[in-house]
């Protein structure tokens, strides 16, 4: 008997599908839940025009106006790989408003406000906060959180108290 190969494709796609069906419904639609916490981490840089030779340096003090950059990591801890299906907000105290900024997943590719295209950068995520000009000087409270399609949560706030959080110099 001669066997051709479209009909061991059939074959095999049979038996497979016939495997899949035995399967519980929550095991077909579910992925497994990752062994490790989720891990943030992040650090403030200035985000300026492209061209500005400041651009991404990484500083903690700003003037009204700056951009304070952050730029955020979401790991699974399992893997110490990113966790694509975080989401990740950073959050403000400043002149007695808050500000909850979600940030970009810059994974994939967007536009910036004036139209141009910007880096892609896996595995990283960013929010930018301008300064507003009734900002009072001194330092400015901040953290992050992010959870994932899992559940899972993470908060992040700058290591080393107020030396290290973003301050307002003018």
């Amino acid at each position: 008997m001669k066997v051709t190969p479209s009909l061991v494709v059939l074959t095999a796609l049979g038996t497979l599908l016939g495997m899949s069906a035995s399967l519980p419904v929550a095991a077909q639609n579910s992925a497994a839940k990752p062994v490790g916490q989720l891990v943030l981490f992040a650090d403030t840089a200035v985000f300026a025009d492209p061209a500005n030779p400041e651009n991404c340096t990484l500083r903690n003090r700003f003037k009204r106006g700056d951009n304070v950059g952050f730029r955020l990591y979401a790991v699974d801890g399992g893997t110490n790989k990113p966790e694509e299906s975080a989401t990740v907000v950073v959050h403000i105290s400043s002149g007695g408003k808050t500000y909850d900024l979600k940030a970009l997943y810059r994974a994939l590719p967007q536009k910036n406000e004036k139209g141009m295209n910007m880096p892609i950068r896996p595995g990283m995520w960013t929010a930018k906060w301008p300064v507003p000009g009734d900002a009072p000087t001194g330092t400015v409270k901040y953290s992050a959180t992010a959870t994932d399609k899992y559940g899972r949560k993470a908060e992040w706030t700058p290591p080393g108290g107020e030396p290290s959080f973003v301050t307002i110099v003018q």
